[in-house]
């Protein structure tokens, strides 16, 4: 097999993206919910998230903006907010988690759409998925 090599600061980000979609695998993905200022409640599949620490207990999200450089509903709402809930995906959610990443309008939140219910979380204002096997509510760290 021949020897491939890439300088991601040549690339575009969708290349960069589907680079690395494509060689770090396998990947979790969690299904995140937030609140926008409005109170829509959000839900948007994250590819790019995993465990960095367990002490302090940090998760990461890759957060993305749109082609044009505007944030995505879920950057946008932990950017205001602060908060969010990191909903663990299953086969039971997986066909919901899909449809999730179609573009809603702003105004529209994907759960409400699709009839996902949702429960109140603990600690912060964002539901959790009542489907989700597992979630974790979140604080965006005070570094970022």
């Amino acid at each position: 097999m021949g020897h491939l090599s890439y300088n991601f600061a040549e690339l575009q980000p969708s290349q960069r993206y589907k680079l690395l979609c494509g060689l770090v695998v396998p990947r979790p993905i969690a299904l995140v919910t937030s609140i926008s200022r409005e109170g829509v409640v959000n839900a948007a599949p994250f590819s790019f998230f995993n465990v960095f620490s367990e002490n302090p207990a940090l998760l990461v999200l890759g957060l993305q903006h749109n082609e044009d450089g505007s944030p995505k509903d879920t950057t946008r709402n932990i950017h205001l907010s602060g908060e969010f809930v990191v909903n663990l995906v299953d086969e039971g959610i997986a066909e919901a988690m899909n449809l999730t990443a179609t573009d809603f309008p702003p105004g529209e939140g994907e759960p409400t759409a699709l009839g996902m219910a949702t429960l109140a979380s603990t600690l912060i204002k964002p539901p959790r998925l009542a489907q989700a096997p597992a979630a974790f509510e979140c604080r965006r760290s005070a570094n970022c």
